[in-house]
């Protein structure tokens, strides 16, 4: 089989069409592509990331569509382009190695080196054209991986087995173990003064919290319910809320969850929906119940097509510029009275010079 051109121009998935013009020699994932790698005996970079996703937009930009960088990559791998979107099972299984290797969650675009059977050795998350802060070039990450996979090649390959195994233990620990003693480990790492888990970036990890809300409704125990409150307080009125339209974005850059990365997912806020819905039982506050009305008429008006189907995400660049639809000049809202008295509004801005609205008091149902 021909692995010598981009063959991303015939393929379905949006995100997959983003990169057809990439000099990269893109393949799919299929059982062919991988036959070829093996027959070639040449490693794979496994790239995977989906079409809304501010930091593949940026790795394409200055790598994929870099002709020094795509040679490389052309000349030392077999590249294959995945849509999270359309194979969650891959992601799955190549999120789960990244933690492996580098005891961290993963993330996206998700960066895997594979060996010429298609188990992976290493892996990154985005890598930047130029180092910078510590972290290598992507073009000296294509080098160094492939010098060392020149260098100990039949070392590589003999750690298939232990990966896997690793990988099974991994997901087996979890699942043959008891809830309690494994939320109170989770429970440890939580930030009792921010919410979410300690340090930054933020993410609402709804499982978790969903989790910790249904044994609260079990036990009555507040040390359940409190980092539950705590979390959907910050969820509802900081800058990673939509506070004009509803509906949060993906996560929080900062750990104050004011700064948000701005693309609004379809499962992050279903999961949303859900969790603050049970929580609207319990907390009979009509803010609460306010928000979650405000994010399921976002849903339904933003996210529903001409067809009535559910789109998957909203892309965080407008006009090719992070977050430019979500924040403000402070000339654009230093008249609006209700903005004024709802919102920390600060003249030099809270982001870049612009505003991202979070609220200094429970804010009005409109303004």
């Amino acid at each position: 089989m021909s692995i010598n051109k981009n063959i991303l121009a015939s393929d379905p998935s949006p995100y997959l069409q983003q990169h057809k013009d990439n000099p990269v020699n893109w393949q799919v994932w299929s059982k062919d592509i991988l036959e070829a790698a093996k027959k070639n005996k040449k490693p794979i970079l496994l790239s995977i990331g989906y079409a809304s996703c501010h930091w593949c937009h940026v790795m394409a930009r200055e790598s994929f569509e870099d002709k020094e960088t795509a040679d490389l990559m052309n000349k030392y791998f077999v590249n294959i382009k995945v849509d999270r979107e359309e194979r969650p099972d891959i992601d799955f299984v190549f999120q789960s190695s990244f933690q492996l290797f580098n005891q961290a969650g993963g993330g996206w675009p998700l960066t895997m080196f594979l060996d010429e059977n298609g188990v992976p050795f290493m892996g990154g998350t985005y890598f930047p054209k130029k180092s910078q802060s510590g972290f290598p070039s992507f073009k000296e990450v294509l080098q160094k991986v492939h010098d060392a996979y020149k260098e100990q090649k039949e070392n590589i390959i003999k750690q298939r087995e232990l990966i896997i195994k690793n990988l099974d233990l991994k997901k087996n620990s979890v699942l043959n173990q008891d809830l309690e003693p494994i939320l109170e480990t989770s429970l440890s790492y939580l930030d009792t003064i921010k919410g979410g888990y300690k340090g930054s970036p933020k993410f609402p990890t709804f499982n978790l919290y969903e989790t910790l809300l249904y044994f609260y409704n079990k036990t009555k125990d507040k040390k359940y319910l409190d980092p539950v409150s705590l979390l959907i307080k910050q969820l509802c009125s900081k800058g990673i809320y939509d506070h004009v339209e509803g509906g949060i974005s993906r996560y929080a850059v900062d750990d104050d969850w004011v700064i948000p990365h701005f693309e609004k997912m379809l499962y992050d806020n279903t999961q949303f929906i859900l969790l603050l819905s049970k929580y609207c039982k319990i907390n009979k506050d009509e803010y609460f119940k306010e928000k979650l009305n405000q994010t399921i008429e976002f849903i339904k008006k933003e996210f529903l097509n001409k067809n009535d189907l559910l789109g998957s995400a909203y892309d965080a660049d407008s006009d090719g510029e992070e977050g430019k639809y979500y924040v403000y000049s402070f000339k654009e809202i230093k008249d609006i009275t209700d903005i004024r008295n709802y919102f920390e509004i600060d003249e030099k801005g809270n982001w870049e010079n612009k505003i991202i609205l979070v609220e200094k008091k429970k804010a009005p149902k409109k303004f």
